[in-house]
């Protein structure tokens, strides 16, 4: 299985901010969905471009064919209470979200974490965990 770290305003793995679609392709081959601006590969692993043809954006899923962390730790194994606690330590969220809880975003690191929904009460696991990471080239958030 493939191992990618997160690395704030650099990129993710071998993907890096800037770089154009044909070195994305050179690294993990032909896209396994295209839409527009944004190609996807590993059931996950999302790219989106910049006018330019340059990478400015990569979303990321739980998905069973790669694993992603930030600083070592896979975020999607850890409850997202403890995930906005561990990135925190680097960066305050943006608390003027309107979709706070949701969703949190760290401008200082261009890394986003959401959820589609929030857990009810310590039991629910539904949105105990998050369902993807954002992480931009310098001031996309």
């Amino acid at each position: 299985m493939n191992k990618f770290e997160i690395t704030p305003n650099i990129g993710v793995g071998p993907i890096k901010f800037g770089m154009d679609r044909s070195g994305v392709e050179a690294v993990f081959g032909k896209p396994d969905y295209v839409s527009n601006s944004r190609i996807g590969f590993m059931s996950g692993f999302f790219i989106d471009f910049d006018i330019n043809d340059k990478v400015k954006f990569i979303e990321l899923s739980d998905s069973a064919e790669f694993e992603t962390t930030y600083s070592g730790i896979n975020l999607y194994k850890i409850k997202a209470d403890d995930v906005v606690a561990l990135v925190s330590i680097k960066d305050n969220y943006d608390s003027t979200d309107p979709e706070l809880g949701y969703s949190y975003i760290f401008k200082n690191l261009q890394l986003s974490l959401w959820r589609g929904t929030m857990p009810e009460d310590e039991q629910d696991n539904d949105g105990m965990y998050f369902e993807a990471i954002g992480v931009a080239n310098e001031s996309y958030f």
